[in-house]
């Protein structure tokens, strides 16, 4: 099964982690990053640019209207994913808590994957 792993801070922008807590944090998403990958688990993984950086499209009407930022007012946003094919949600749930960051969270989804080729 494929599952998507959602990483969510509430941690604001600007506001960089202590310089060991982030240096912790990157262990962590290295090690699962190499754990997984030697497993053949590890399909994907991105750190996404700021919620600044970010466009949303909405239809309005019958027009798709862009506009900037994302789609809600939230206290945490997405700020990267992984995806992971692992046998259950008992496994991607194990690497989800390695990933955790203190101030957010990490949404697990199983993906409906179609393979095109």
């Amino acid at each position: 099964m494929i599952y998507a792993l959602l990483i969510h801070s509430a941690r604001p922008e600007g506001d960089p982690l202590p310089a060991a807590d982030e240096r912790a944090l990157l262990s962590r998403h290295r090690a699962l990053q190499k754990e997984a990958g030697a497993r053949a688990e590890l399909l994907a993984v991105a750190r996404l640019d700021g919620r600044d950086k970010a466009r949303t499209v909405r239809v309005q009407g019958a027009t798709a209207v862009v506009t900037d930022g994302p789609y809600m007012e939230t206290k945490e946003w997405l700020v990267g994913f992984y995806l992971i094919e692992c046998a259950d949600e008992t496994i991607a749930a194990a690497r989800a808590r390695q990933i955790c960051p203190a101030d957010g969270s990490v949404e697990i989804r199983p993906v409906n994957w179609q393979r095109t080729t």
